[in-house]
């Protein structure tokens, strides 16, 4: 992976900064919405605070992929952190005065609408910082950051929440994000000033219109690329998260510590997968990029028959277990893959817009795979082996279909249309 060359210095204080806000940001995500169900009670109230700090990605993730390819990223960078810094201390000093759990909800909201806003910058910003050879690894340095960060992010939250309570929480938080952007003010990430035309909403639907048809004309296969990356979302991504609880606690009657040890899996087989997605980059042609994502599918076959088969629950455990770890890390390593490809097939102008479509398609199509999860595991209740089966099923046939849409990204320069050829590798 040539560590050394890999972490240059502007490369290793973005991700410098990813560590202290990603890490931040996850610890409150966990905190605020136990806040709210402690001061309200209501489950309801909890529930929709989480899917409407989802909305708020969906809807905001266009507008970071504008800021991104209209400002100098680093300023983007630092700037939100600043502004999350201050927007937390505000938060602690509102509650110190009994606001309630409004300001918490609403900080939660904010806290979605900035990460969303933010994060666009930084995957456009990777390429940029690091050479052609090396991009598979930085993506995968940075799917490392984000895997550790929902990992620890939970646990760190759970136990400093349980300690300490909210308020001293958000006054930690300001000075993580305020520590970030001090680093982030060193940065030096190469940014060419495009020409405005026009107001500011007829320009943000030029370059949203640019990007759809970047997409939709020049890179048909990248599109459909898309698409089935978002299926794969809808039917793999939320088996993993609606149907760990019901497999591990309502299945096998199992406690809440072997399921916590089943959600770390989760996060370990993420790391795995970031640090093996260098190595798969080299050794793997992108035509066959899908074949860890066709494993991590073929993997939910023995839990289904480990949960049809008369086996010992802590057994059947074990199976489920090495398939999340196993699974999580394919699947891992596929989407690093991808989204060296997408960054490598963009032109460098449009790669926050097309980072944030990537985005917003994909946190789209995972509420909808939870809801459709949430039906089936109630209605099939007896049954979970066939929801897990019919799971399994799915993203082979979506994994099967990337295998048939990747060979026509091969060879592709960056910002040459499809009809055109050239040698070399994705």
């Amino acid at each position: 992976m040539h560590h050394a060359k890999l972490f240059r210095r502007d490369f290793t204080l973005m991700v410098a900064g990813q560590v202290i806000s990603l890490l931040g940001n996850a610890v409150l995500s966990f905190a605020l919405p136990l806040y709210v169900l402690d001061g309200t009670g209501n489950a309801a109230a909890f529930g929709g605070v989480l899917a409407l700090s989802t909305a708020v990605t969906v809807l905001l993730s266009p507008v970071g992929g504008l800021l991104a390819d209209r400002f100098p990223r680093q300023r983007i960078m630092y700037l939100l952190d600043f502004f999350t810094a201050a927007v937390l201390a505000l938060t602690a000093l509102v509650l110190a005065r009994g606001g309630g759990t409004g300001p918490a909800a609403g900080l939660l909201l904010a806290l979605s609408a900035i990460e969303a806003c933010y994060q666009p910058s930084v995957t456009a910003s990777v390429p940029l910082l690091v050479k052609a050879d090396q991009l598979a690894a930085a993506n995968g340095v940075v799917a490392q950051v984000q895997a550790l960060s929902n990992l620890l992010g939970p646990i760190l939250g759970g136990f400093l929440y349980a300690a300490f309570g909210l308020r001293p929480l958000l006054w930690v938080g300001a000075g993580c994000f305020a520590a970030s952007a001090v680093l982030e003010l060193f940065l030096r990430i190469p940014f060419v000033r495009r020409t405005v035309r026009g107001g500011a909403l007829a320009q943000a639907r030029a370059d949203l219109g640019e990007a759809l048809r970047f997409l939709l004309r020049d890179r048909p296969a990248l599109f459909r690329l898309l698409l089935v990356t978002a299926g794969l979302n809808l039917s793999l991504s939320a088996l993993y998260t609606v149907g760990l609880p019901v497999l591990v606690k309502n299945c096998l009657g199992l406690g809440d510590g072997l399921y916590g040890l089943a959600q770390g899996a989760l996060g370990v087989g993420a790391v795995l997968g970031g640090l093996a997605a260098a190595g798969a980059a080299s050794r793997l042609p992108l035509r066959r990029s899908h074949l860890p994502l066709l494993a991590a599918a073929a993997l939910l076959l023995p839990v289904a028959l480990a949960l049809v088969l008369p086996l010992p629950p802590l057994a059947a455990y074990g199976v489920l277990l090495a398939a999340l770890l196993l699974g999580m890390a394919g699947a891992t390593v596929f989407s690093v893959l991808a989204q060296t490809c997408f960054q490598r097939l963009t032109p460098p102008a449009l790669l926050g817009k097309v980072a944030s479509f990537v985005t917003a398609i994909a946190v789209c199509a995972m509420p909808l795979g939870q809801g459709f999860y949430g039906v089936l595991f109630e209605v099939l209740a007896r049954h979970a082996w066939a929801v897990v089966l019919l799971g399994g099923a799915a993203s082979l046939l979506l994994a099967l279909a990337c295998g048939r849409v990747l060979p026509g990204l091969e060879g592709r320069p960056d910002g040459a249309p499809e009809s055109e050829s050239s040698p070399g590798p994705c």
